[in-house]
This record gives C-alpha cells, structure tokens and sequence, in this order.
C-alpha cells in the first residue's frame, strides 16, 4: 500500500515537474520573441503588459516618461465617464462649437459649421472613436480642464502622469507606458482603483467603437463592428470570428512616436497593454508601413498568441 502511494506521488512530481517546463519553455519563448522583435524595431520600445488571469507581468523601461498622443486621451474619458455616472455631467447637453474650438489634427469637428450644436455624449464618442481633437479640447474643459483631470490620476495612483494644456495648443500630456496600462487595468477592475463599474462600463462602450485598427489589432480576430456582427443575421457567419474577442483601445501618433493601450478579454484571459514606441524612424508615412505602426501591430499579435487564444 505504501509502495502504490510512494508510486503515485513520483509520476504525479513527474507530470507537476513537465507542466512547470512547459510553463518555463512559454515564457521563455515570449521573452525570446519579445527580444527579436525589439532588436529588428527601427526605434525604442516601452512596453507595459500584464496577464490579469494568471499574473505574468512584461516590463520594458515602462517607467519612462515621455510626451504621448493620442492613447492618452484615455485618461480624459475615464475622467469624463466618473462625472457622468456621479451626476456631476449631463451626456445630453449641448456643446456649441465656435472657431476656437478648431484645431488641425484627426477628427471632423473642426471641419463643421461654428455655432452648431453637438451632445457631450458624441462628443466623447468622436474623441474615442475616430481620435477627434476638436472633441478632445471641448471634452477636456467639460470635465474641468487640467486640474480636474490630474486630480483624478493622482486619485487612482497614477502619479508620474502630467496634463500640460489642449491637444495640438502646445504640451500635451506626459506619461508613461506602464501608467497607460493602469488606465487599462480602471477598465478591467475598477473596484481595485475605487472607480464605479457603471463608469468602466461606460467607458467601454465607447472605446468599442475604436476604429483605429494598424496597430494592436491588426492581426487579431476583432473588428469594431462586433455589435453588427452579433445582432444582424446577414453576418452571422463572421461571429465566430468577431465575437470571441473583447477589446477596448486607443491608439495616438505623431512624427517619430506611437503609442497604445489596450484591455483584451478573450475565452482564455484577460491582458492589458500600455505601449509607448519612441525614436521611430520616419522614413515612411504615418500609416500601417509606418515603423511603429507595424511594430504594435506585432506586439498585438505576439501577446495574443500567448495570452489570448
């Protein structure tokens, strides 16, 4: 009797001893893939990732700050939709655009009729959605401006994070890849940073419609219209595509920068994401050739190799 117990405590070390190799051998070969990639990236990388269903963190210089784009315009949303749900801003009220409000840059707005109307609830939309600048600056006077919004960061811990003025008016907002994931980290558990689910839930139902898809997403089975894929029988056959995938992103450039954050949810886990890619070379245009452009892109699919499927 001791002699079967003995013998089945050895092929049960044996099994435990494969299962903790083959654990070894993953992450190592994520580490590897992780160090090819950034070896052959024309610039530098700051990434901040983390498996929330099993804990493995990714730290590459995540701390490091520098000026951001347009991902950054995460922390003005999360702020909105906190004012929002508290009953401090009322989504249905009115902005009147004016010519000051116009700045150059992505978006729509500033090419609208000054003294037209459009609901704050579009307006943070417009932000997400298609990366408005116009919106961004009315959004961010909304909620209070610079002061507001920097209150609500130190709030959730975010303590390395500097909001200097408007959006294409100057400085920008300074911060770094690893506070980035933070901000991705409110979405996936808001209880931990003391932010209201309603608010989260908010915030995600917004950054759905993200329709930037060069970078993380570009090789992912996700699109933005997974609401239509999932409610219209005409694309019922790409549900088994589209639907297995939650993500909730924001993706900014400028000349020589990209950056990224991003909560994924699939069947397996939940990660997020906050990337920063610096000193990218120029040489081709800001699309999906662009340096950093393809660079996120394989990041994204990397992690979702690993971590996702």
């Amino acid at each position: 009797m001791k002699i079967k117990s003995f013998r089945i405590s050895i092929v049960a070390l044996f099994i435990l001893l494969l299962s903790c190799n083959s654990k070894v051998k993953e992450n190592l070969s994520l580490e590897s893939q992780l160090n090819e990639l950034i070896e052959n990236f024309d610039g530098e990388a700051h990434l901040y990732a983390e498996n929330i269903t099993t804990g493995q963190i990714i730290d590459i210089d995540a701390s490091s700050i520098h000026n951001a784009a347009s991902e950054a315009k995460i922390y003005i949303l999360l702020t909105y939709a906190e004012q929002v749900i508290s009953g401090t801003l009322d989504p249905t009220s009115l902005i009147t655009l004016t010519e000051e409000d116009k700045v150059l840059g992505s978006g729509v707005l500033r090419f609208e009729y000054s003294g037209n109307q459009v609901s704050l609830s579009f307006v943070a939309y417009l932000m997400m959605s298609i990366s408005d600048n116009v919106a961004t600056n009315i959004l961010l006077r909304e909620v209070g401006g610079i002061a507001s919004v920097d209150k609500f960061l130190k709030k959730v811990g975010i303590n390395d994070t500097k909001v200097k003025g408007e959006v294409f008016k100057g400085d920008w907002i300074s911060t770094s890849a690893k506070s980035l994931a933070t901000a991705a980290q409110i979405l996936a558990r808001p209880e931990k940073y003391g932010y209201s689910k309603k608010a989260a839930d908010l915030c995600k139902s917004i950054m759905l419609k993200h329709y930037e898809d060069n970078g993380l997403a570009r090789h992912l089975p996700w699109s933005p219209f997974v609401e239509e894929v999932t409610t219209m029988e005409a694309f019922e056959k790409y549900k088994p595509i589209y639907a297995g995938i939650e993500l909730y992103g924001k993706a900014g450039y400028t000349p020589g920068y990209r950056g990224d954050v991003a909560y994924i949810k699939t069947s397996k886990s939940e990660y997020v994401i906050g990337l920063k890619c610096t000193n990218v070379d120029d040489s081709k245009p800001l699309n999906s050739t662009n340096a950093g452009f393809e660079f996120s892109a394989e990041i994204g699919e990397l992690l979702y190799n690993n971590w996702g499927k």
